[in-house]
């Protein structure tokens, strides 16, 4: 007569053998992941590059081929019914050619973390204190000051070398500051931390130390190109910069922030 028997259970070994195997795939899969969660975030990232760097270039058509402010003072009436700072009628770089890109949202970079919003009229953005992607004012230019007028096409001698946005930690950024001690007013680039810059603070934001794409940067070129580089390739060409000042009339140094480099 048969004997009615118990289903097997799995062992304590077997149990512990399968959890030994989950753990090791999860350690070798979950990098993985992350690695391609950030390979998705720089390419929408410099998605955002192309179509801001496109923008600039359709400016440059209208407007005599002269590339687009840094800031100026616009009026009231802002592109994107936005007032982007405390300071009324400001017009900063991303408002001023709006009417080329139609968004806002271009401007923010998926890797940026830990940026500070304001609202206004029920809607909030990123400040322009921390806009995700800042531009050379060797090119783009500040011209709230009458000493400086914008930069033409025809200025630019290597449009396809020379640096015109990037990622940033402000909408600007003033090329002694990104190897010296950096003020927040005047940008920072991503990973010069780790590279030998000082921030002002002792609280500086996180990608500071660590770049923002695998210790590197998205840069749009002058002519409107896009492409990755490490965060130690676009600080040393600043080092090499020794006189790119936005204040100032001429620049020296054969570098890629240089405008007037061969």
């Amino acid at each position: 007569m048969l004997q009615n028997r118990k289903p097997k259970g799995f062992t304590l070994i077997e149990l512990l053998v399968v959890i030994a195997i989950i753990s090791i795939l999860a350690a070798i899969l979950f990098p993985v992941f992350a690695r391609a969660r950030e390979n998705a975030r720089r390419a929408s990232c410099m998605s955002n590059l192309k179509q801001v760097g496109l923008g600039v270039m359709m400016y440059t058509q209208d407007y005599d081929e002269k590339y687009p402010p840094t800031v100026i003072y616009g009026g009231p009436n802002y592109p994107d019914g936005y007032q982007w700072s405390g300071t009324a009628n400001l017009w900063f770089w991303p408002q001023i050619i709006y009417p080329y890109t139609k968004s806002d949202e271009v401007y923010e970079c998926p890797s940026a973390t830990g940026y500070p919003t304001r609202t206004s009229g029920g809607v909030t953005r990123i400040t322009p204190l921390s806009l995700n992607y800042g531009v050379n004012m060797t090119i783009i230019r500040d011209l709230t000051y009458s000493t400086i007028s914008p930069l033409s096409l025809a200025a630019v001698n290597s449009p396809s070398q020379t640096y015109m946005m990037m990622d940033s930690g402000y909408y600007r950024i003033n090329v002694p500051y990104t190897v010296g001690t950096v003020h927040s007013g005047w940008g920072w680039l991503p990973g010069s931390g780790a590279l030998g810059a000082t921030f002002y603070s002792t609280d500086p934001p996180g990608d500071w130390q660590t770049g923002r794409h695998f210790d590197g940067v998205n840069v749009a070129f002058a002519d409107g190109h896009v492409k990755w580089l490490k965060s130690s390739v676009v600080y040393n060409e600043a080092v090499k910069c020794t006189s790119c000042s936005y204040g100032s009339s001429s620049f020296v140094g054969n570098s890629a922030w240089n405008p007037t480099a061969p």
